[in-house]
């Protein structure tokens, strides 16, 4: 991958063969039915394969997992251990590093508003969240005994169905395609390089290894849920140079990207015992992880999370 790349061209571009998909059965009434029940049922590899035998347009999916390689096996393996390892913190750091990261590129966040059940239902998309990553990152992922072909078609089918609705309605042109190829890269990155980044600020000492393998293997995901492969990087230096071209490009405030993270804040709060950490020290962990300049961007309110209990996360990391 170019240090630079025409982010421009990949900002108008959606995912065509989702896309085409969606708008056949959404043009009828009855298919469009059909097609939902047909999803809420979808949950295993196995299930894809009878979707498949009801939905032979759909075979495009299946084509693509045949032409896309999955990372040799010690990769895989390394990557799928790697989580499981750290999966507590990981999973931490999907609501508190991963979703506000992508809140501050301020063009995706107005895709994410307009959504609506990114800021008023956000525990029952975190938790859908969760189990998505759980499924991809399974041993058996992508055997017959897995979930993550069937997870990963019904995502792009989601992300597809969200541009048929937004160009529906007002949306205007400047801010890009919804769900375009940019902010999927970028979205990419924030469960790899973001999570990576996030882990040793933690305190955990990760190797060049454990990173190269980990963003890998989140590269043959976002090429299975449609992301252009010139926008999948192969290690840490084009992840870091990507992340760092979209960045520059797009992390702003907005009142879109204010308005999801104060949601997201609030669930945290009230999922928040405060046997551990305090409403406040909640808080200051998600600024002691984003940093200072994303966090005021989207208006993260001025908490510290004390070097005490930095201290005391450091040790407790430098154990597991």
């Amino acid at each position: 991958m170019e240090n630079s790349i025409d982010l421009d061209h990949y900002r108008k571009s959606g995912d065509i063969p989702a896309d085409n998909f969606v708008k056949h059965y959404f043009e009828d009434s009855s298919k469009k039915s059909e097609l939902y029940e047909a999803l809420k049922s979808l949950k295993t590899n196995l299930d894809l394969e009878q979707f498949l035998v009801k939905f032979p347009d759909a075979l495009w999916f299946k084509e693509e997992l045949e032409r896309i390689t999955l990372p040799d096996k010690k990769t895989q393996t390394n990557a799928v251990k790697f989580y499981q390892n750290k999966e507590m913190y990981i999973l931490q750091l999907l609501g508190l590093l991963s979703l506000p990261y992508c809140y501050a590129a301020a063009d995706g966040a107005k895709v994410l508003y307009q959504t609506e059940r990114m800021y008023k239902d956000v525990q029952t998309r975190l938790e859908e969240t969760a189990l998505f990553i759980k499924d991809l990152m399974d041993v058996n992922a992508f055997t017959n005994q897995g979930n993550g072909k069937a997870q990963i078609f019904k995502v792009r089918i989601m992300h597809a169905a969200a541009r048929h609705y937004i160009l529906k309605g007002n949306w205007d042109l400047k801010y890009g395609l919804p769900v375009n190829q940019e902010d999927m890269a970028g979205t990419n990155l924030s469960f790899s390089l973001i999570v990576v980044r996030g882990l040793r600020k933690m305190g955990f000492a990760i190797s060049y290894q454990e990173q190269m393998d980990y963003i890998q293997y989140w590269s043959y995901i976002g090429g299975l849920l449609g992301v252009n492969t010139n926008l999948l990087p192969k290690d840490g230096k084009t992840a870091r140079d990507l992340e760092q071209q979209i960045s520059t490009r797009h992390f702003k405030k907005s009142k879109e990207g204010i308005a999801l993270t104060n949601s997201l804040l609030q669930c945290f709060y009230k999922l928040n015992d405060e046997k551990k950490f305090t409403n406040e020290e909640v808080t200051g962990f998600m600024r002691f992880l984003l940093g200072d300049e994303i966090s005021n961007l989207l208006e993260v309110p001025q908490q510290k999370f004390s070097a005490s209990k930095q201290f005391l996360l450091k040790l407790k990391t430098s154990f597991d």
